[in-house]
């Protein structure tokens, strides 16, 4: 810790400067809190095509702003019912409020990946902000799945060529979707069942939420839009792949450049929240 041998002071100011940590002093307003539903997505901007890799069309699943101690499960339960993986896109505070469900995302084979740590509009942010943001979500992954992101969804699909060049800066592929079910609206089930069925097409992503609200319709829309999609003949994939780390329960580690550079940072828990402030509690391994 600072000040009792283990750290010294000005070697843990230089790294929180070097990672782009500590108090925030832009003063961005965070645009999601909890369970309120967040502010409207963009109408379905377009991902980029991707190559078909076997005759059967295929169409990704993708959830945002969990994960949700009721309503990722619900989910989960959906997808393994029908034995076929999805992609979640979480808030790194929602996955420090419910870390079992992150997990289970993991434990049950999907991939899941980062919506930066709040929620926030990531165009707003200067290039230490966002730093700080990811550096945030990717360790609040690890302390919770033992992985990190490969990908980042920007929340309300809000990106330029700053925050596209940083984030592959930090060795994360911006994904964005082309057939949303806007199931933040006040639309019933059938309602966003049909939304996404309407636009579907091969090499299609496809926009459902597992958090940031009540979810309760889009669970109940899983159950028309995969069978559907099933009997048309399409397959489901993982859009991105999620990267594995392996750390023993009794340390802490952090990335100072994942996943590129490959440079995994190791200190003993009770040096780590020294450095990390944000994180409150106890440690992992406790």
């Amino acid at each position: 810790m600072i000040g009792s041998g283990k750290i010294p002071l000005a070697a843990a100011v230089a790294l929180a400067v070097l990672l782009g940590i500590g108090p925030s002093g832009g003063g961005v307003v965070s645009g999601f809190h909890g369970d309120r539903v967040p502010l409207s997505h963009p109408e379905d901007p377009a991902p980029p095509p991707r190559p078909v890799e076997d005759p059967a069309p295929v169409v990704y699943l993708t959830f945002d702003d969990g994960p949700h101690p009721v309503y990722t499960p619900q989910v989960l339960e959906v997808l393994a019912s029908y034995e076929i993986k999805a992609t979640f896109f979480v808030v790194g505070d929602m996955v420090r409020r419910w870390p079992d469900a992150a997990r289970q995302i993991v434990a049950e084979g999907h991939s899941i990946q980062s919506h930066a740590w709040n929620h926030d509009t990531l165009t707003e942010f200067d290039r230490r902000e966002f730093i700080r943001d990811m550096n945030r979500t990717q360790t609040e992954l690890l302390y919770a799945t033992k992985t990190q992101a490969t990908c980042l969804r920007p929340p309300y699909g809000a990106t330029n060529s700053k925050v596209e060049k940083w984030a592959n800066e930090l060795g994360l592929t911006i994904e964005l979707w082309d057939a949303s079910g806007a199931d933040w609206t006040d639309i019933s089930a059938e309602g966003i069942a049909r939304r996404v069925l309407r636009r579907v097409a091969p090499g299609s992503v496809v926009l459902l939420h597992d958090g940031g609200g009540p979810r309760s319709r889009t669970v109940s829309a899983l159950d028309i839009i995969i069978p559907t999609l099933l009997e048309d003949g399409y397959r489901f994939g993982l859009l991105c792949r999620t990267n594995p780390l392996s750390v023993e329960p009794a340390v802490c580690a952090f990335s100072l450049a994942w996943p590129r550079g490959g440079l995994v940072a190791v200190t003993p828990c009770g040096t780590f929240n020294s450095v990390w402030p944000w994180r409150e509690g106890p440690n992992p391994s406790s």
